[in-house]
């Protein structure tokens, strides 16, 4: 009988070997992605270079390495598992603004969702309804479009709540007309877009969820949980001993437990918050080098939701016939762009321009210098260009030098060491432009100085008083590889004084806010429209008694517009943005 006995218990204890040898095959233990490339890549080129996800059954030898993690720890009030448990209730206000006014609202909403079991409990444009709102009689030049939209899921039940973020356009077949519009959400699951139509021909109206709800909330957690979406490395060097370790700009018992301790590096990173893991046989104070990581310690569930997002749900073909004013039929404004309050521009509604046979029309103010060299020349003649971001206002830099016939000067780095400060000047023209990278966390190439990395307001007080610089700062794309909001804001606080330092020593200088842009490359695993959303909000917020002074460069709608995929838009959207910016800083009749 004992034999029998341990015969049973044996073959009890194989079964539950197996079950939970399955278990962990079929994901319930997270596996991270890590990126194995020479250099720092964009989101798009880093997955497009292996072309494979977590989800790959034989991923590329030599570009993931697999490695266990922890499970995402739950919220105080439990695990919430199906839709029936979360209800995202908070409607956005102003939903027409260029400007995100209360995304955040619905923070704590979204963290609700830590999990989804049933990827079909997402929408499913298969069943989902898209049609026109249609009034008797014909589609005129300048009339507004109104689309109603009905959520269901893969089981064809209509969805109940709302959250989702959407995105309408309207375009013609080549693309060189299009324009964005704006979407409502009614929270039970259906919306109300509208987008205008300002020129008359065949049109097509497209509606997209930018973000699923579940996304997003897998997302928030996952930053909450970890400190950061992905981390930069920072790497410590001591008597010819050399360790790495991971770094995020939230403290979190993640990290620390990971590398049992924690170094604090927010003195050494002009007071913006930074942790690091606390290297075994090094000093924190030895802190030398940083750069980018790209691993997600991403379950296979997870990872297919967050890809899950910028998916298209209808096209619809209409035809617009002129109104009595021709086949052009808009809004022309009359307040030119340097006469124009930069408080408005940080009021200003969807769209703030549109195209038109590849020609931009500005819907906030009256352009008066066309895009022309000679006349950027003129504009810019004694007046230095200072940019302060990532590598899309690098992109704005580089553009602007070549524009400007200066792109050949000494002083502008390769691609390799991108991340360095970059000037372009031509002494005889008087043209001076340089940028410069924003604070950490910023995603720089592996074993980078980390002094060659300097805070916004530190650059900001090297501008010496009565200047009549032109200042241009940006962040968001590498905000959304690492922070979330309440980190966004430290960054944002820290600059706004030295901001107000510059106004008073130098009130002639000009300080542009750029905006952030879509991103839907389809291997980019984040809620880019949350975080450009949350971004908009934490900008206004923080810089709301600057906004007189401030200008704000919206980005948003004419990257919708234009179906930008890319971290780095195209040359068209830099030309338009470049352009705005010359207007509002240039008076030229």
């Amino acid at each position: 009988m004992d034999k029998l006995l341990l015969t049973k218990v044996f073959v009890v204890l194989a079964m539950m070997g197996i079950f939970f040898v399955t278990i962990m095959y079929l994901d319930v233990i997270p596996i991270p992605i890590k990126y194995l490339t020479k250099q720092f890549p964009t989101d798009n080129e880093a997955t497009k270079r292996q072309n494979v996800s977590s989800t790959s059954p034989t991923p590329l030898m030599g570009y993931i390495v697999e490695r266990r993690a922890s499970t995402v720890h739950p919220l105080k009030d439990g695990k919430i598992h199906s839709k029936d448990k979360y209800n995202i209730k908070t409607a956005l206000k102003f939903p027409m603004a260029a400007i995100s006014r209360n995304i955040l609202d619905r923070y704590l909403e979204y963290r609700q969702i830590q999990r989804v079991n049933d990827f079909k409990e997402l929408h499913d444009p298969r069943f989902s309804v898209v049609e026109p709102d249609r009034k008797s009689g014909p589609l005129t030049a300048g009339s507004q479009l109104t689309i109603r939209i009905s959520l269901y899921n893969g089981y064809n039940q209509s969805l109940t709540q709302g959250g989702d973020l959407l995105n309408i356009w309207l375009r013609n077949s080549g693309g060189s007309s299009t324009v964005a519009g704006h979407v409502v959400d009614h929270m039970n699951g259906t919306y109300t877009g509208h987008v205008m139509a300002f020129w008359a021909g065949n049109v097509t109206v497209k509606v997209t969820v930018t973000n699923t709800k579940e996304g997003i909330g897998l997302y928030t957690n996952y930053v909450h949980e970890h400190g950061s979406y992905k981390f930069i490395k920072a790497t410590f060097s001591e008597n010819k001993k050399s360790e790495t370790t991971l770094c995020a700009p939230t403290l979190s018992s993640w990290l620390n437990k990971r590398y049992s301790g924690i170094c604090n590096l927010t003195k050494e990173n002009y007071n913006i918050s930074l942790f690091c893991g606390k290297p075994k046989s090094v000093s924190c104070t030895h802190w030398v080098k940083y750069g980018y990581d790209d691993s997600l310690f991403l379950d296979r569930k997870t990872t297919k939701v967050l890809g899950y997002k910028d998916v298209l749900l209808k096209l619809i073909q209409l035809t617009i016939v002129p109104s009595s004013n021709g086949d052009l039929d808009y809004p022309v404004p009359k307040i030119p762009c340097t006469d124009l309050p930069p408080a408005l521009t940080w009021n200003s509604t969807v769209p703030s321009g549109f195209l038109y046979k590849g020609k931009y029309h500005n819907l906030i103010c009256r352009t008066t210098v066309n895009p022309s060299a000679e006349k950027y020349r003129a504009c810019l003649k004694n007046r230095q260009i200072v940019s302060i971001g990532d590598s899309t206002t690098r992109q704005w830099f580089l553009r602007l030098a070549a524009i400007l016939g200066i792109q050949n000067s000494t002083g502008i780095p390769s691609n390799v060491v991108w991340q360095k400060f970059a000037r372009a000047y031509n002494p005889t023209l008087g043209l001076d432009t340089e940028w410069q990278p924003h604070e950490l966390p910023f995603h720089g190439a592996p074993g980078s100085d980390r002094k060659t990395i300097k805070s916004v307001a530190n650059r900001l007080d090297r501008i010496p008083a009565k200047s009549t610089a032109i200042i241009i700062v940006h962040w968001y794309a590498h905000i959304a590889r690492c922070c979330d909001h309440v980190a966004l804001r430290e960054h944002v606080r820290n600059a706004k004084v030295a901001m107000t330092r510059l106004l008073k020593r130098s009130p002639d200088v000009q300080i542009f806010i750029k905006g952030p842009h879509l991103v839907k490359y389809a291997h980019a695993l984040k809620p880019y429209a949350y975080i450009g959303m949350f971004v908009e909000q934490v900008l206004l917020e923080e810089l709301h008694d600057l906004i007189n002074r401030i200008i704000f460069l919206d980005q948003w709608d004419m990257s919708v517009a234009k179906e930008n995929i890319n971290v780095h838009p195209d040359t068209m959207l830099d030309d338009i943005s470049l352009n705005n910016l010359i207007n509002f800083a240039c008076k030229i009749r």
